[in-house]
């Protein structure tokens, strides 16, 4: 197993923080850290600690897998089953495609 890619984290941090409308100065101030220390976690020179990325992903409304689902291979089996198929797809998406997919479904 190789490092995590801290750069990649930061970044995806960084997106959706922005896709919110967050600052760097509101994140800090709730996680009661310095603006500088997000910054740092943001371009990949600081790395979170597994308890601080659960208090992220918590004010930025998504899960941690959301920022790390790219650092481990491991995938579950998955059945043939269709339902199963389809929620595991669903699991992952944000909200508002959550929201888009579903409405596209009521219209069939």
């Amino acid at each position: 197993m190789s490092e995590p890619d801290f750069c990649r984290i930061g970044k995806k941090i960084k997106e959706k923080r922005m896709s919110l409308g967050y600052k760097q100065e509101y994140v800090a101030e709730i996680l009661n850290v310095n603006p500088s220390h997000i910054s740092n976690i943001e371009c990949g020179r600081a790395n979170p600690s597994l308890t601080l990325l659960i208090k992220i992903a918590d004010i930025l409304k998504c899960s941690v897998d959301y920022f790390i689902n790219e650092e481990y291979s491991f995938t579950p089996e998955t059945s043939d089953d269709l339902d199963e198929r389809l929620l595991a797809v669903l699991r992952y998406m944000s909200r508002e495609n959550k929201k888009k997919i579903l409405k596209i479904i009521e219209i069939l």
